[in-house]
């Protein structure tokens, strides 16, 4: 999703808080449209800077606490970095490269994984049934800098 077509009445974010059972609040709302509107993965911080452009009355402890609850739910990923926790929507399966330097997180769209779920691994009676993948290195800016 990007931000030209997502609302507060995104049809496609209240139907995500329905299926999990929450109740549709602008405040939960406000808070997956400003994860939509994101490539990235972002920080709690990062979050409710973006979704209060949406909602002034938007709290900093509202977002982690609905942050932490849709984690538990489900709807979002949570990665950590350098003690930071940082969100994305668990709209669909995507892995991560994660810069060393700065920190920043960016979901890759290839699943370099994927075709080993559902395989028995070799030499052991482990089946894989899923993944999540992280790889480390240097961001853009960070090797611009050296």
């Amino acid at each position: 999703m990007n931000e030209k077509n997502c609302h507060l009445t995104d049809p496609r974010l209240v139907a995500l808080l329905r299926r999990a059972g929450w109740r549709v609040t602008p405040q939960r709302l406000a808070i997956l449209q400003a994860l939509a509107m994101g490539r990235h993965l972002a920080s709690c911080q990062a979050i409710w800077e973006q979704a209060q452009r949406l909602r002034r009355d938007l709290g900093l402890v509202t977002v982690y606490r609905t942050l932490a609850g849709l984690h538990a739910a489900g709807l979002v990923e949570q990665v950590e970095m350098n003690g930071t926790a940082h969100f994305g929507l668990a709209d669909r399966h995507h892995d991560h490269v994660i810069c060393q330097r700065c920190g920043a997180v960016e979901a890759m769209d290839a699943c370099l994984l994927g075709p080993l779920e559902g395989v028995r691994l070799a030499g052991s009676d482990f089946l894989v049934t899923g993944h999540r993948l992280d790889l480390f290195g240097l961001c853009r800016s960070c090797q611009d800098a050296r």
